[in-house]
């Protein structure tokens, strides 16, 4: 896939990506999810010095679907190893390392991944340090970095170690001119998976992707186009068939109605709960009052689903 950067705000994301792949200092990309922030640091990682190590993506769980012990464990064991596996940073040697969502690390590791970001070597448990590994260090966020430090999401320190240089990545709907554009590109791979001919794009599918807001920004985008391959074998894409495809996908323009597949009311409930907590950065008080319930209420749902407890 190849930068489509016919907008104002993709042209300044490739001024600043062709600055950043010549220099070797730790890099930040935010923006909303799904705006293809991934896609911007491997083109980044592509084109620098480092290309010819590996990329190593760092993808974190969720910190509150486990007691606060055992999420630092694992990001420890992700991120540092364990006697019997090497750790990301390990892998990351000589290439890249991309930590996604890095606001998800607890304060204990994001102060044990800035030893290494500052070239210092690998802290281990019994205090010492190995030896210093060769990597970059690139991390994703949705929120912008001052914001992330002031929320108490990231550590000071660490912001002041990685945010030399901070990319924002816009959404898709501020990206009207690249529409046609990305259309074009998604449509060869997903046709190919496919085995399908690439079809044609009718003018009026692609002003209905223009007036579209895109809550799920370019991932909704290719989302949206692979389920229309997939239902229409071929035919071309239009207008008509755009909409029909968001209901099916169960995001609607205003005047379209979706019919979603049934799931069960205790999984949708459960995952309401989890983006609360993910939005509210683990608050339970806020977290119950923006579900309108009481904090008793999802305390007593939390245990039922032993999500966050250490018991």
């Amino acid at each position: 896939m190849r930068v489509i950067a016919n907008s104002t705000g993709m042209r300044e994301v490739v001024r600043r990506m062709q600055r950043a792949a010549r220099a070797d200092c730790p890099v930040v990309l935010w923006g909303e999810e799904g705006s293809g922030k991934r896609f911007v640091a491997e083109q980044i990682h592509r084109h620098s010095r480092r290309s010819g190590g590996p990329l190593i993506v760092v993808r974190l769980p969720s910190p509150f679907l486990f007691p606060k012990e055992r999420a630092c464990q694992l990001e420890d064991e992700l991120l540092f190893g364990s006697p019997e596996h090497p750790g990301r940073l390990a892998e990351a040697a000589g290439g890249t390392l991309l930590v996604d969502e890095i606001t998800r690390l607890s304060p204990t590791t994001q102060a044990k991944l800035l030893a290494p970001a500052e070239g210092r070597g690998v802290f281990t448990g019994n205090g010492a340090f190995t030896q210093t590994l060769d990597f970059r260090l690139m991390a994703t966020t949705r929120f912008e970095l001052a914001e992330c430090v002031k929320r108490g999401m990231l550590r000071e320190d660490l912001y002041y170690r990685i945010g030399a240089v901070v990319i924002r990545v816009p959404p898709l709907r501020e990206r009207r001119d690249d529409l046609a554009e990305l259309i074009e590109e998604w449509l060869v791979p997903l046709s190919a998976e496919r085995g399908l001919a690439v079809p044609a794009v009718e003018p009026d599918f692609v002003q209905a992707a223009v007036e579209y807001s895109w809550p799920g920004n370019v991932a909704q985008l290719r989302e949206l186009l692979a389920a229309m391959l997939s239902a229409g074998g071929g035919y071309p894409l239009s207008g008509h068939g755009f909409r029909r495809a968001l209901a099916g996908t169960g995001k609607c323009t205003p005047g379209t109605q979706a019919f979603p597949q049934v799931v069960p009311l205790e999984s949708l409930e459960r995952a309401a709960v989890l983006h609360a907590l993910e939005v509210h950065e683990g608050n339970r008080t806020q977290a119950a009052k923006s579900l309108g319930i009481s904090v008793r209420t999802l305390q007593r749902k939390l245990r039922r689903w032993q999500v966050g407890s250490d018991g």
